[in-house]
């Protein structure tokens, strides 16, 4: 589309003044006609060699985002013109993503290819669609402008923010772990896996003897084992309707997905097979534990675009998954809200027919608003009633968490603040104990 430039609308407003000033100067109207016809001549030559200029402007590796993390959304433009061309871009943007800046502006020489970006913020995980660029190009001179938009849009991925692996990468290397908080755990006992055969020490348990090397040397052979470090550890997120409660500048299921990620990349440094479940009413994707960094990639590309729907979860179907999938023992950390009495109820009934083969470990975020009502204080009688009645509720809430205790399972509860950090430390602990 050919549209004026602003010296010729400014030149237009120009005639328009000079077409009032006729009503005293009859003489001034032919001036004035004459002048509207050589304008728009002159916008209509400009518009057509525009027209011809072979300018390309295209999204220059739009693939991926991290949450809450500024990043550049960069174009290039490619002008084979022999003239220099003012290029603007207006990047409309999706609600999910802010900007301060939707357009930019730059000057192409002739010739050149010139890469220019703006920068926006995503705020809500999962796959979004970026409209399409709109594009306008001028001269210098600017009688007409030639303006465009280009044929499709984009989809870009927004990441769970992944600063704390970078973070805990940084630490490792200077071995300063603790300083974030992780408590160093030392592996006790002597562990069941094989190592090698060596000579019997006098030190050594006999049960360790093994026998048949002994026969063949003829002399007493021992068993060496070390603690088992390749285990299988399994993440089950909670995708149901009680995961899509807000909190802080995102939902439970966010929270939950941050530590999650954590977790996996931890694990895998520790040398264990990640794996993961979403499940709602149904278990609608499963990954098996597996080793190495690809494994932590696939689980975070399977998160980006978990969403809570509105249905009550099915905790059934995850052990039936678990039962059919997961036949090793493994650790199981179960990601879920406990704040629903008829959801814990069902997960205290179903859950010993997984305690049985799996060590599992139920994860809930703590409900600020429920805590702090809890501790008081009461100023008025409506107050009185509030304060009561989310101690009651804090109370069942304690004893459901002492039901999944005595069936075998381990319960942490944390707020969204320190919940991947307690995860963490949780995870290290059972591993330094062996418990598995």
């Amino acid at each position: 589309m050919i549209a004026p430039g602003r010296l010729t609308l400014f030149l237009a407003f120009l005639l328009a003044l000079l077409l009032v000033a006729a009503i005293v100067e009859p003489l001034v109207v032919p001036a004035v006609m004459l002048g509207d016809l050589l304008l728009l001549g002159i916008c209509l030559l400009e518009g057509r060699r525009l027209n011809r200029q072979p300018l390309e402007v295209e999204r220059d590796h739009w693939t991926r985002i991290q949450l809450g993390l500024a990043a550049a959304f960069p174009y290039r433009i490619t002008n084979r013109s022999a003239h220099q061309l003012v290029v603007e871009i207006r990047q409309p943007w999706p609600d999910c993503i802010e900007s301060e800046n939707n357009m930019l502006e730059v000057r192409v020489p002739g010739g050149q290819v010139v890469q220019v970006s703006l920068t926006a913020t995503a705020r809500l995980r999962g796959t979004h669609f970026i409209p399409p660029a709109q594009i306008s190009i001028r001269s210098l001179s600017d009688f007409a402008r030639r303006r465009w938009t280009l044929p499709d849009g984009a989809d870009i991925k927004v990441f769970p923010s992944l600063r704390g692996m970078s973070e805990y990468e940084t630490l490792r290397r200077h071995h300063a772990s603790t300083y974030a908080g992780l408590h160093r755990q030392r592996m006790v006992g002597a562990g069941r896996e094989f190592e090698q055969l060596r000579d019997y020490l006098s030190d050594d348990d006999y049960r360790d003897i093994n026998w048949k090397a002994t026969a063949r040397r003829s002399r007493p052979i021992t068993n060496v084992y070390q603690s088992e470090r390749s285990q299988d550890v399994l993440l089950c997120l909670d995708c149901g309707r009680m995961m899509g409660n807000t909190v802080g500048n995102g939902t439970a299921l966010d929270r939950a997905i941050d530590a999650a990620i954590m977790l996996a990349h931890v694990a895998n440094r520790q040398g264990d097979r990640v794996g993961l479940a979403l499940f709602r009413d149904v278990v609608h994707r499963f990954v098996r534990p597996a080793a190495g960094m690809a494994a932590v990639n696939q689980i975070i590309e399977e998160l980006v675009d978990a969403q809570p729907q509105g249905v009550f979860p099915s905790y059934a179907a995850l052990i039936g998954a678990l039962q059919t999938h997961q036949t090793r023992r493994s650790m199981v950390f179960l990601f879920t809200d406990l704040n629903d009495p008829q959801l814990a109820a069902n997960l205290v009934e179903v859950l010993p027919l997984a305690s049985r083969r799996h060590l599992l470990c139920v994860i809930s975020l703590r409900d600020p608003v429920l805590d702090r009502v809890a501790a008081g204080p009461a100023d008025g009688r409506r107050a009185v009633y509030q304060v009561l009645a989310a101690r009651q509720l804090a109370m069942e809430r304690a004893t459901r968490t002492r039901a999944l205790q005595k069936i075998g399972s381990q319960v942490l509860e944390a707020d969204a603040d320190s919940l991947t950090l307690k995860l963490l430390n949780a995870y290290l602990s059972i591993k330094s104990r062996q418990l598995l």
